[in-house]
């Protein structure tokens, strides 16, 4: 499991609940897309960055999820995008998640707080508004500060600009306002035994639950939404994934379509899905065209051949230019957009529970390609004809002859261009060339 922790709670109390877990600093933009990467059991989010870097988008978090991977949040930046992303999946945990949900708390410096450096642990240099609420709430409840004090103070905190905080600070500003000195004289000595830290205990919370519901041995978890794929998170994905990730998933997409009866399975799994945002219809002359097609593969070549083929399989002709419709369309739909496909791939896969091998064995296969000097090859950058390569990849690697027509080859294979298909084949014959 990967946790996101900072300021809200010590690296030894997530260690004490979890001790397996890749502890990791407060999210950033890009940290969750770039856990995904490593496919791990569940996802936690305790603290991120408010401010100075961009914070975690909700499309990370979405995308998480759409790859079957639990995400949980609570206590700080996690509580935020839990209650804005509950609805979709993401498991809130915690007061502060609770609070946010219900709409009790609305402002994002209920959470925020100043703190130091990674160096000093993200030490807090400011108490958080939530903390302060509660904590407030709690000595109203037990006397110590009758409930208009209580709410006086809690009032006058949220004044204040979130780094500036502190209960030192607060009754300071309370003693300035003429608030009763005896009263907050006892506050300040029951608070060192009586302050409330909400956010650690929410995030303990939360790290218990993620034990308790032993998600490493769950499946994937399944969503009820449709993941879109806009322009800003393909520029995302291209500026923050970085071309390891690219090489690595297309290494693993090559993998798949050296066993051809696999990918066409993967593939139809993943057509409802990519096909319930296609928009629009198949031109009835594309669909004669691939009618054509299917009958000169299958040597369906008189009209009785061909009705007898449909009597044999029990198909109407109008079902099969459906299905060669669908097809069309779905081959459309991953050339326009071959990173949802990946995406779909990736998902099938954890599913079945292959993932983590073939991607460990992809990782090992990009780092021998970066070895050589390369991110993403060309049959240019091998000094190679396309012809050359060609032969190798079919003879010498595939060890049978040239297929008579590539461009049924390309399709049944799931290739969007030739270009596509030749930078496989480059990337091949740099593994094979290195290693054998």
């Amino acid at each position: 499991m990967i946790i996101f922790a900072g300021p809200s709670i010590p690296a030894s109390n997530v260690r004490e609940v979890l001790g397996q877990a890749d502890l990791r600093p407060p999210d950033r933009t890009s940290d969750i897309y770039k856990a995904c990467e490593d496919r791990p059991a569940a996802i936690g989010l305790i603290d991120g960055f408010f401010e100075g870097v961009p914070s975690v988008w909700h499309k990370e978090i979405l995308w998480a999820m759409d790859q079957g991977i639990p995400v949980f949040g609570a206590s700080s930046m996690g509580a935020l995008r839990a209650a804005e992303l509950h609805a979709f999946g993401m498991i809130g945990v915690g007061w502060i998640f609770e609070a946010f949900k219900d709409g009790n708390l609305e402002d994002d410096d209920e959470v925020a707080l100043r703190h130091g450096p990674q160096e000093m642990g993200y030490v807090a240099l400011s108490e958080p508004m939530v903390n302060m609420r509660v904590t407030l709430e709690r000595a109203a409840a037990r006397g110590v500060l009758d409930k208009a004090i209580a709410s006086a103070l809690t009032a006058l905190a949220k004044t204040m600009y979130f780094p500036d905080r502190s209960w030192e600070a607060l009754l300071a500003k309370a003693r300035k306002e003429g608030c009763d000195t005896e009263r907050l004289e006892a506050f300040e000595d029951w608070l060192p035994s009586g302050r409330v830290d909400q956010k650690r205990q929410d995030a303990l919370d939360m790290l218990a639950r993620m034990a308790s519901d032993d998600v490493s041995h769950h499946g994937a978890k399944k969503v009820e939404f449709t993941f879109q794929h806009t322009v800003m998170w393909e520029e995302l994905t291209r500026t923050c994934g970085g071309a390891d990730a690219g090489l690595t998933l297309s290494l693993l997409l090559d993998a798949v379509r050296h066993d051809p009866e696999r990918y066409h399975a993967i593939r139809n799994r993943a057509a409802p899905r990519l096909l319930a945002q296609a928009d629009g219809h198949v031109p009835r002359a594309e669909v004669d065209r691939a009618l054509t097609q299917f009958r000169s593969e299958n040597r369906l070549y008189s009209g009785a051949a061909f009705k007898a083929w449909l009597a044999d399989n029990d198909v109407e002709l109008e079902e099969l230019r459906h299905r060669l419709s669908q097809d069309i369309m779905l081959n459309a739909l991953i050339a326009e957009d071959p990173s949802a496909f990946r995406d779909a791939l990736v998902r099938a896969l954890k599913e079945d529970g292959d993932l983590d091998a073939m991607m460990a064995t992809a990782k090992t296969q990009a780092d021998r390609i970066r070895q050589a000097g390369f991110d993403m090859p060309t049959p240019d950058d091998l000094g190679l004809s396309n012809v050359r390569l060609l032969m190798w990849y079919f003879e010498t690697f595939r060890g049978h002859s040239v297929p008579q027509d590539m461009d049924v080859f390309l399709h049944d294979h799931g290739f969007a261009s030739r270009e596509e298909f030749e930078q496989m084949m480059a990337r091949q014959y740099l593994l094979w060339q290195h290693h054998g």
